[in-house]
């Protein structure tokens, strides 16, 4: 069931009249996470699906994120601060949320190694439902097989919800692998 939600999220990707710009596969032995980017002027849209398979979970997100790339002697650095419109079915129970924060690569030397990291935040505020708080964040290691086209990359993720039944749920966390190509 939750291979078929994940097929149907990328064909709806795939079908939109704006071209694509990237696809970003990872995964370990209880989660998968699929998110399809596309670039608009200097946003980036993106829509993504997170399945636990352990615990039964999922969380889809929306997000638009205002980006930013520099080149500063030899390093290269790109950033973008936005938000995710999050919906979760958690421990049995939904969430509505809406995360703010950002994303960082940097590339030292602009070389083919890099480390990147994310942050979005959702305070009681702005989460829904069966939420009261909600969270998203992680680092990875990349390495560019094909430079701005192609990484493989290792990295940690934790997803977390906070109810209004006082339960702390993990959504996801631990070690992952993935490719991220860029179209």
């Amino acid at each position: 069931m939750r291979f078929r939600i994940i097929l149907a999220a990328l064909a709806a990707g795939f079908s939109s009249a704006v071209s694509a710009d990237s696809l970003d596969i990872n995964l370990n032995d209880d989660s998968i996470q699929a998110i399809y980017a596309t670039n608009w002027r200097t946003a980036e849209f993106n829509a993504g699906l997170l399945s636990n398979s352990d615990q039964n979970d999922w969380a889809a997100s929306i997000g638009l994120l205002a980006l930013g790339e520099q080149q500063t002697g030899e390093t290269r650095i790109e950033g973008g601060l936005g938000g995710k419109i999050y919906l979760a079915d958690v421990a049995n129970q939904d969430v509505l949320a809406l995360g703010l924060g950002g994303q960082f690569r940097t590339f030292p030397n602009n070389g083919p190694i890099g480390l990147s990291g994310f942050l979005y935040y959702a305070p009681d505020i702005v989460t829904a439902m069966d939420g009261e708080k909600f969270w998203e964040w992680g680092a990875r290691a990349e390495f560019e097989v094909v430079k701005k086209t192609a990484n493989i990359y290792l990295g940690y993720r934790k997803v977390r919800a906070d109810l209004d039944n006082g339960q702390n749920v993990t959504v996801d966390s631990g070690l992952h692998a993935g490719i991220k190509i860029t179209f």
